[in-house]
């Protein structure tokens, strides 16, 4: 199994749309793939097809000691995933302290069973600082972490550094490189970051927003627009710095 949580410094960078696109793409290549949402806002199963945010999931049946895979759910497309299920910040924070309860075990709680072997699975964490996506964060394979370009977060860099540096890579999402303050932020990011940040960014493209609206997976509404290619590109990128093959 090939743990990848993914985080971000801050709100409002598109941090669940990304995890559910990247599951989406990597499945269409025949990966198995899990995508499990940790965020107590539950957005991930509306950008994997849901009309609702589910009222069950991760965050509660950690706390009481639950199966969460019996929340498990699949999209018409196949992409599995576990919603975070009502909850709020509160329960995020018990959700916590019943992970940090086995911290040599914490692993293992997110075992896929008899995937476990060639699964890629897909963490969505709170925004940082969280204790939460800091714990999913230690015993992750790779932290992908997703960046406006903005100074917000580029000023919250120091949020991600203290994860797992040798790990944490960056990825773009939003870039809009008509901007000149953003084409000045990804300069800053790759003189910062060096390799660690993702070669390609995801432009802002209206078809996301309209995908999203339609209830249907980016790559199939919109499989010529500029956000697609992107994703596209970016998925190989991620399972290449995974060693798996794409």
């Amino acid at each position: 199994m090939k743990l990848v949580a993914v985080v971000s410094p801050c709100g409002g960078v598109g941090r669940s749309m990304l995890t559910a696109a990247l599951a989406d793409a990597l499945q269409r290549r025949g990966h198995p793939v899990l995508a499990i949402d940790c965020d107590p806002h539950n957005d991930l199963a509306l950008h994997l097809g849901a009309t609702a945010r589910p009222q069950r999931g991760f965050l509660a049946a950690i706390c009481d000691g639950t199966d969460w895979r019996e929340t498990a759910l699949a999209n018409s497309d196949g992409v599995q995933f576990v919603p975070a299920g009502a909850a709020g910040d509160d329960l995020a924070s018990a959700c916590a302290v019943a992970l940090g309860a086995d911290p040599e075990g914490l692993r293992s709680r997110f075992d896929v069973g008899e995937w476990q072997d060639s699964a890629i699975v897909l963490v969505d964490t709170p925004s940082l600082p969280s204790r939460l996506a800091a714990q999913v964060a230690a015993v992750a394979d790779r932290v992908l972490a997703v960046l406006g370009a903005d100074p917000i977060s580029f000023g919250g860099l120091a949020r991600t550094e203290v994860l797992q540096p040798d790990r944490v890579h960056y990825v773009l999402n939003g870039f809009e490189p008509n901007r000149p303050l953003q084409n000045d932020i990804r300069v800053l990011l790759r003189r910062e970051l060096g390799e660690r940040l993702a070669p390609y960014a995801v432009h802002r493209d209206g078809s996301v927003a309209d995908a999203l609206a339609r209830n249907r997976a980016l790559l199939v509404d919109a499989p010529g627009s500029q956000a697609a290619a992107d994703l596209q590109l970016l998925a190989s990128w991620l399972l290449r710095s995974l060693g798996v093959t794409a």
